[in-house]
């Protein structure tokens, strides 16, 4: 009876270290470009109201945990680098507008999601760290703007 255990316990381990790392490589691959937008295509991309909920950076990932309201249409989120008017010093920190098109869902559902986005681009030579700003619409209408620091 022992004998035949063993082949299905080592079947059974198999299965789950490949699922595993499965999974791990899904999470890689889950991370999205940021976009980049000038001043004069600062509204090219829809910014309905959101509520962030939590903020982590997990590699050189940006995982933003959102709420919106909705449930009856697709909802599309992108995270934009918004790019100084000037090339002169001093230089403010990145900011990242996170940006969301609701495509007028009426719904009410309260959803809550995770996206991941892919910020390595704001690394700076010879630095191991780089402070950000993320902004967001909140339900009022009122930008709000938290910086965080991405160290690499």
């Amino acid at each position: 009876m022992r004998t035949c255990i063993y082949p299905i316990v080592l079947l059974i381990s198999i299965t789950l270290l490949t699922e595993c790392n499965d999974q791990e490589q899904i999470t890689k691959n889950d991370c999205q470009k940021y976009i980049e937008l000038n001043q004069s295509k600062s509204d090219s991309l829809k910014n309905d109201p959101i509520t962030l909920t939590d903020v982590a950076i997990v590699g050189d990932c940006l995982k933003l945990t959102m709420q919106y309201g909705g449930g009856c249409k697709e909802h599309q989120f992108d995270l934009a680098l918004i790019l100084p008017e000037s090339n002169t010093p001093p230089f403010s920190p990145p900011t990242f507008e996170i940006r969301h098109n609701a495509n007028n869902d009426l719904c009410k559902a309260l959803i809550t999601k995770e996206y991941s986005f892919d910020i390595s681009g704001i690394q700076e030579t010879g630095k191991n760290k780089t402070d950000f700003i993320i902004a967001s619409k909140n339900s009022s209408g009122v930008f709000e703007n938290t910086t965080y620091t991405y160290s690499y």
